[in-house]
């Protein structure tokens, strides 16, 4: 992260340019520099940044923003955002939100992708420095993706499976598919779905790609993650589809789901 040691001369100009009434006087917190890894997937809960009325939040992206700035959700006029440079812009709450309250933050990135983000107030704690990360699904034509990944639906089953407990997913009713195996090769982890001839029906494309997958992460947050989806060659005796996703560090296991669909999520031991 860039260094923002001369934001801190900014900030107080800022402040003072606040009416009076809208001053509040800062509580005692503990302030943060975090990476925050956020999303363009919809589903999910939205990643929380902590604000607190008198401090300042300064956010940093990883690439440059996208056309009009970051919006905010807020009627009442208590968060100002203030433009830095292309990668860069300031939060300056005039109060703290009231407990339970959440402000929804929209950055535009290119190429016309946003990601959102919740604003609240945490006791003794600010997010002071933010680094904000997008995370995306990953490219079939780079770091051989496609490839792997056809691989594994080509490969015998018995090849390729990890002794998984029998797990299974309902795309559709009548339509399930089995969790064959879950394989990590780099940032990337593959998992590899199978549908056996003789059931009620084969899934389709939209069936395959109503597939689910969110990050569960040590700090007792969940984040959805961008797919890659590679179905399987036409002519399979077994229909194959592969999931990629590149989840982020500090992930503790996956959640395999079906959007729209009422049943739990399936847990997967990330390898």
């Amino acid at each position: 992260m860039r260094s923002v040691s001369w934001v801190a001369l900014l900030v107080p100009l800022l402040f003072s340019s606040l009416p009076a009434a809208a001053r509040e006087r800062p509580v005692e917190r503990v302030s943060r520099k975090r990476t925050v890894h956020a999303s363009t997937a919809v589903g999910g809960a939205l990643p929380e940044l902590s604000i607190a009325g008198g401090s300042a939040t300064v956010i940093t992206t990883d690439v440059p923003l996208g056309p009009g700035g970051p919006a905010l959700q807020d009627e009442r006029g208590r968060v100002r955002l203030v433009p830095v440079d292309a990668t860069s812009f300031i939060l300056l709450p005039s109060s703290d939100l009231p407990e339970g309250e959440r402000l929804v933050l929209t950055v535009p990135l290119p190429p016309g992708d946003s990601l959102q983000l919740s604003l609240v107030t945490r006791r003794g704690e600010v997010d002071g420095e933010v680094r904000l990360v997008r995370l995306q699904a990953p490219v079939a034509g780079q770091e051989g993706v496609s490839d792997v990944a056809r691989l594994l639906q080509t490969a015998p089953a018995a090849q390729v499976g990890l002794a998984l407990p029998e797990t299974w997913v309902r795309l559709r009713a009548g339509i399930h598919a089995a969790v064959e195996s879950v394989l990590r090769i780099g940032p990337h982890v593959f998992i590899t779905l199978s549908s056996q001839p003789g059931w009620k029906g084969r899934p389709s494309r939209e069936d395959w790609e109503r597939l689910q997958l969110r990050a569960s992460r040590g700090d007792g947050s969940t984040l959805m993650l961008p797919l890659l989806h590679v179905p399987s060659p036409s002519g399979d005796a077994v229909s194959r589809h592969t999931v990629v996703a590149t989840p982020p560090g500090g992930t503790v296991h996956l959640l395999l789901g079906v959007d729209g669909s009422a049943l739990p999520e399936i847990v997967l031991a990330l390898p």
